[in-house]
């Protein structure tokens, strides 16, 4: 028995959060090498005291720095990779969507705005930002609680922000670009709730999510969608 198709996918899943966790461990990195090498250069070519003092100045300075970052960056530089880990477990589902329907995964509009995924079908064009937070996840009257404590940064205002972006970069119909938050993992037992218009949902049965929906586009609109979003630059790996 042939396997059924299955959605046409293009993108690298969790490429930009890749990208954005390495700059944060190579430009400071980077820096503190030039700053010894500096260092080192003035400690040994020094003609007068002043420079020589500069030069060891400038050492213990960069140490110190390098160590307060040692010691505060890991932590947020695992944050990019757990979250690109997060972008790839959603991106497994999405794959099984069925051919009807293409996938984007690391959108980039030309505002800068970076989406994570897009899956567009029949049902619509859902925009999805993932997210892979410890502790449980909840929705109360419309808010993103973490382990029963409202966000700082409310990631449906980043939904929101992302959906209108990708109106004007397009041209696409508002009322088609239907946004997503989806969590990673097994954070948020709810299945599927709402935070105003947003969708909040876990990774498990997503596709199942996006196809049970009654059809809203035609063949004609999302070979047309399809086409605009092409256009936009999408990440295709380092």
């Amino acid at each position: 028995m042939n396997a059924p198709e299955r959605a046409t996918v293009r993108g690298i899943p969790g490429d930009s959060a890749r990208r954005r966790g390495l700059k944060r461990i190579l430009l400071p990195t980077a820096g503190f090498a030039l700053a010894v090498g500096i260092g080192f250069g003035a400690v040994l070519g020094a003609a007068v005291p002043c420079a020589l003092w500069g030069g060891l100045g400038l050492l213990v300075l960069s140490a110190l720095l390098f160590g307060v970052y040692l010691r505060r960056q890991p932590a947020l530089v695992y944050g990019f990779f757990k979250g690109a880990r997060g972008e790839e477990m959603v991106a497994g589902e999405l794959a099984r969507l069925p051919a009807d329907w293409t996938v984007f995964h690391g959108v980039v509009l030309p505002d800068g705005t970076d989406i994570d995924h897009l899956a567009v079908g029949p049902q619509g064009v859902f925009l999805i930002e993932t997210k892979y937070w410890s502790g449980q996840v909840s929705v109360e009257r419309g808010r993103i609680l973490a382990n029963g404590r409202p966000v700082n940064r409310s990631p449906v205002l980043q939904v929101r922000r992302a959906a209108a972006a990708l109106a004007k970069a397009t041209g696409l119909s508002a009322e088609h670009i239907r946004g997503m938050l989806c969590f990673a993992g097994t954070h948020f037992p709810e299945g599927s709730a709402r935070a105003d218009e947003i969708l909040v949902c876990s990774h498990v049965g997503l596709t199942d999510t996006l196809g049970g929906g009654a059809r809203t586009l035609s063949d004609v609109d999302v070979a047309r969608a399809v086409a605009k979003i092409g256009e936009l630059t999408i990440t295709e790996g380092l």
